[in-house]
């Protein structure tokens, strides 16, 4: 496989990653009406960006693998959602 197909494999799966994150955030964008969940979009797409890619550095690189860290993805997602809610929550001026 060349670089060129193995880097738009790569940005593909981080695209995956990043829309699993950004799922869990628009629900709580929903449920929270769009209050206080602003400042948890970044931390929820990174958050499952880098769950994402622990899976296959860990060394699970094949189906079993992919399938794994879509799951984790949507987790560190979840997690970081919640812990931006909560945090931008505790910040904010009432």
């Amino acid at each position: 496989m060349t670089f060129e197909a193995r880097l738009i494999f790569v940005l593909l799966f981080f695209a995956l990653w990043g829309f699993l994150g950004f799922l869990p955030w628009s629900l709580a964008a929903v449920i929270r009406r769009g209050r206080h969940v602003l400042p948890a979009l970044p931390l929820a797409v990174a958050a499952s960006s880098l769950a994402g890619v622990l899976v296959p550095l860990l060394g699970a690189r094949d189906l079993t693998g992919f399938l794994v860290s879509i799951g984790t993805a949507f987790a560190g997602g979840v997690l970081a959602t919640v812990a931006g809610v909560v945090l931008a929550r505790r910040l904010s001026i009432r």
